[in-house]
Formats: structure tokens, sequence, C-alpha cells
């Protein structure tokens, strides 16, 4: 199995952002002081928003010290893609621009430094159960975390704290849609690798759309409702019978289920 050293080698974190390089600096990158800077890429939008944001950082900051991709790409599902298809690296990481802390089941604030070692401890738990994908919780509640790793369930891994492995045993999954595309990744990388590895016992603390700007303002409430329904019809069609008698069993504790089958009951 590879080592921690290996890993850091050939991996990016991706933050992609969208008309708010202020909640940037206070929220993500704060949040991720300790890791070494020169691993850290900001997606952004076009030429403009990339003047935006290198300018703000050189002024908050002296100088900008991440690197920077330009997706020429709006909605959120675009820019995942974009990500996924220029990773150079094999172990890619993707994390929310508004993230405020990252809690375990205790209610302790993980460090830079800590976050680092459940990104790596992430990837070393995909080679192991041969999973391409792993994340987080996206709350930070501790009275709903609990110390489990889940490794062979169907887990909805949100968007705003995600790790994937690329490469030839496991190419690319990209998506159609361009919202709600943690939903459409969570799914396909259960059907493809039959598990996905989530750390239930850490969260993150967002507020989700509620922040100002960013990428959800470019799409309405109707227009995410109507693609849920497209996404959760295309991935029942998918299922395979006996991997649906399998899931089943989960029904009840596991919000991606419910989902599925509050759609398809009606």
């Amino acid at each position: 199995m590879l080592d921690s050293e290996n890993i850091s080698q050939n991996l990016r974190i991706f933050i992609p952002s969208l008309n708010r390089p202020q909640a940037l600096l206070d929220k993500t990158l704060k949040l991720l002081e300790g890791i070494d800077k020169s691993l850290i890429t900001i997606v952004v939008s076009n030429n403009e928003q990339f003047e935006l944001y290198d300018n703000f950082l050189k002024k908050s900051l002296d100088k900008n010290p991440y690197t920077f991709a330009i997706s020429n790409t709006t909605s959120i599902g675009e820019k995942r893609n974009y990500i996924k298809a220029n990773a150079k690296e094999e172990y890619i990481v993707m994390i929310d621009d508004d993230i405020k802390r990252v809690l375990d089941c205790d209610g302790i604030k993980l460090s830079g430094e800590r976050i680092y070692q459940v990104i790596l401890s992430g990837f070393k738990k995909c080679i192991e159960t041969k999973n391409s994908m792993f994340g987080i919780c996206g709350y930070a509640n501790p009275f709903y975390l609990r110390h489990v790793i889940t490794t062979d369930e169907l887990k909805f891994i949100c968007g705003n704290f995600m790790g994937f492995i690329q490469n030839e045993e496991y190419p690319p999954i990209y998506t159609p849609y361009s919202l709600l595309e943690d939903y459409y990744f969570s799914c396909k990388h259960f059907l493809r690798d039959r598990g996905i590895v989530k750390f239930q016992g850490l969260g993150c603390d967002t507020r989700f759309a509620k922040n100002k700007g960013g990428i959800q303002s470019t799409f309405s409430h109707d227009e995410r409702l109507a693609q849920e329904y497209r996404i959760i019809d295309q991935m029942m069609c998918e299922m395979p019978n006996g991997m649906m008698r399998v899931i089943e069993r989960q029904r009840g504790k596991n919000l991606l289920l419910n989902r599925f089958f509050k759609c398809t009951e009606v």
C-alpha cells in the first residue's frame, strides 16, 4: 500500500470559487493553514475572476502564494468536470470556498495539519478497500457525528469536502448535470466501486447556500429540484436489481436512499 509520502507527491487540493475572495480568504484558506500552499489551486471562472482573486490575495497577503486554474465555466458541475479533466495528479481533493470549520464528533475543531492527515487517511482507506471516492459529513453537529468509517454502503458525499483517485484503474467520472454533481458522483462511484469511504465522525461547518454570492447564485431553487429528480430517475434505472435489494436494507438511515425511494414511491 502507498505510504503518505507517495500520496503527498501526487496530490492536489482544488477550491472552486466565484465572486467571493473575501469569504475564501477568511474561511477555507484560513482553515487550510498549515498545509503546503503549493498543493492548493483556486479554480475561477474566467480571466476577470482571476484578476479579482489574484489582486485581492496579493493585497491581503503581500503576495499570492496560491496557484490558479481558469475553467471558463460557471456552474459547479462544469467546474468539477474541468478539475477532473485537467488534474495531473492522481489524488485530487475538492473543498468549497466557504468552509468555516471541520469538527470531529467531540466538537473539536481540526487544524490544517490534522485536515491534511484526514486527506491522506481517506486516500489510504480508498486504496485498502478498493474505492475511489471519500468524504466527510456535510454538517458539523457533533450530536449526529459518530466514530465510524463506512466503506461498502451508498453514502452521500457532500461537495463541500470530497476526494477522488483518478488513474487507469479508476478513470474520471464526469457529471452531465450543472447542479447536484455531488449526488451524481456519490451514486456513480458507488455503482462502479461498490462502495464509498465516508468519515462519519467528521463534518463541515458551513452555511451552504446561505452565504452571499458564490456559485449557488447562478441557479434557482426550482432548477435544483428539477435536476435532483432527473438524477434520481437516471440512477434508479442504472442500478442492478441485486444492488437495489442490498441497499434497501440501508433504507431509513441514509439520506440519499430516502430521497431515492421518496421519489420512486410517489
